[in-house]
């Protein structure tokens, strides 16, 4: 009888090792930021896009979209300022650039009544009889409205950056050709600038007139 009890408590013992030792499986869950790692990780990025422009440098993802996109910004303005603005900014510069360099040499071909200056002596003059106060009277009205314009189309009105409803012959009323023109404006702008900036520099250079070579 006590042989018969050793052993029955012994098989008892030895099947309560084998219950508690063995935990029931379950799948082990991970958490969710774990998963979500895991998954990025699994996605590839995407391909890196370089600038037309400058080849050696990312294109910056504000420029898409705009007319003109070359990826040209090596500075990085547009992660710092509002690309409108930028635009803006760039398109009045193109604007007076086109005006002043064909003012530029028109003034050296053509001269008023008693107003006998080269283009280069002419500023000198228009200081001397007042006239560039008379000028910056009446720019200074025209910055006062563009800048009502620009404060509207920053706070989200949708007017387009540089657009000011100046279309008297109607060529912007299809689309397509409205895109083409507003390539071409930007295009002649941003040579226009160039060009006026070194007019300026050539005709101080040699104190001589078109084509300011000597």
């Amino acid at each position: 009888m006590m042989y018969t009890l050793s052993a029955l408590a012994a098989s008892l013992a030895v099947a309560n090792g084998f219950s508690t030792g063995m935990a029931p499986v379950h799948s082990v869950r991970q958490p969710k930021a774990v998963r979500m790692e895991e998954a990025a990780a699994a996605t590839p990025p995407p391909p890196v896009e370089y600038s037309e422009s400058l080849p050696m440098l990312v294109k910056r993802p504000q420029l898409k979209g705009y007319i003109g996109d070359v990826g040209f910004d090596p500075v990085g303005f547009s992660e710092i300022l509002p690309m409108d603005w930028l635009r803006e900014a760039e398109l009045k510069h193109c604007r007076v650039s086109m005006l002043a360099t064909v003012g530029f040499v028109f003034t050296d071909f053509l001269h008023l009544p008693g107003f006998d200056y080269t283009t280069l002596e002419a500023h000198d003059a228009c200081i001397a009889s007042g006239a560039m106060s008379q000028l910056l009277l009446w720019i200074g009205l025209l910055e006062v409205f563009s800048t009502i314009a620009i404060d509207q189309m920053l706070r989200g009105s949708g007017r387009a950056a540089g657009d000011y409803g100046f279309d008297p012959l109607g060529f912007g009323k299809d689309p397509k050709n409205m895109a083409d023109l507003q390539m071409k404006e930007l295009a002649n702008g941003r040579l226009a600038m160039f060009a006026f900036s070194g007019m300026v520099t050539q005709a101080v250079l040699t104190g001589g007139t078109f084509p300011y070579l000597y």
